[in-house]
């Protein structure tokens, strides 16, 4: 699964991190999209992804996540595109995005505390 977002959203209190990347242009009602989460309230959390909607996630289950200046790819496990009804299409998800700096930096910090711990990031 490949698009370009249009909304890039970094989002992190005292309970969560997360960030957002969807296209909401094509679809305003069911917009493209892929979530990327953590509760860092709890030391030993698990990251947690959502790819359209809530029946497509999950915690645990991506292989590899690369980050940078103007795209994320994130590659699932086998198990988690079995979960997702063996979409193939889940198997790669690569978003493109075009951000200044300063939101730059605020999703980089955020999907590093997302990823902390996890051997599966890689930035570029």
């Amino acid at each position: 699964m490949k698009f370009t977002a249009n909304y890039v959203e970094p989002y992190t209190n005292s309970i969560t991190a997360s960030v957002m990347f969807a296209n909401t242009e094509e679809d305003p009602d069911e917009p493209t999209f892929l979530s990327l989460q953590r509760p860092i309230e709890f030391e030993d959390s698990n990251y947690y992804f959502e790819i359209n909607d809530q029946s497509y996630s999950r915690y645990g289950g991506l292989e590899l996540v690369e980050f940078s200046r103007n795209q994320i790819t994130v590659i699932l496990e086998q198990s988690s595109v079995e979960k997702f009804d063996g979409i193939e299409d889940f198997r790669k998800i690569q978003v493109d995005f075009e951000i200044n700096d300063a939101v730059f930096a605020d999703i980089q910090s955020t999907i590093r505390r997302i990823f902390e711990g996890h051997d599966i990031y890689q930035e570029k």
